[in-house]
């Protein structure tokens, strides 16, 4: 049984760790700046999407590395493996689910999308009830991304303790 993840899906995992936290802040900075400056604003917008489509990309890719590359050691005990295992599965999905859902969202209101201002996405027929559901999607998903991250990153600190592992180093690059 190897000790670490692949040196690229440590990467991943890490650029993806800091792509959150940026787009998390990106989206707070446009809460509170909405009113006030809504050209800033939008350009939050705008960069709030590019990222997700980085983040999608890179979700993408990493299950593609996880399927191919060995891992190490599972947690021992049933529960824990299972736990983990369900903790992991719904990131990935939370993952892939926000870009698809803020872009429809957007796009479904008259948007138009540009990745890094220059690669524009398909527009969409302007559809109301599609946005409304995007939009219910997206703020759900970005709530249960919020709680399988801070349960993700508990059992990542706790785990010695629960298992005898320290699970902290599979991840260290």
């Amino acid at each position: 049984m190897i000790a670490s993840y692949s040196l690229s899906l440590r990467v991943v995992h890490w650029l993806t760790a800091l792509l959150i936290l940026a787009q998390a802040s990106l989206a707070i900075l446009n809460i509170l700046l909405y009113e006030p400056r809504p050209i800033l604003a939008e350009w939050l917008v705008q960069a709030h999407i590019s990222l997700g489509a980085v983040i999608l990309t890179l979700a993408v890719c990493r299950v593609a590395l996880r399927l191919r590359s060995p891992v190490p050691a599972r947690p021992s005990r049933r529960t824990l493996r299972i736990a983990s295992n369900c903790v992991h599965t719904l990131l990935y999905v939370c993952l892939m689910i926000l870009p698809v859902s803020g872009y429809l969202r957007l796009a479904a209101l008259g948007f138009e999308i540009r990745l890094f201002g220059v690669l524009p996405l398909p527009a969409l027929t302007p559809n109301i009830s599609l946005a409304k559901l995007a939009s219910g999607f997206h703020d759900a998903a970005a709530l249960v991304l919020g709680a399988l991250l801070v349960m993700h990153i508990t059992a990542a600190v706790c785990h010695k303790r629960l298992d005898g592992k320290a699970v902290l180093n599979h991840m260290a690059i």
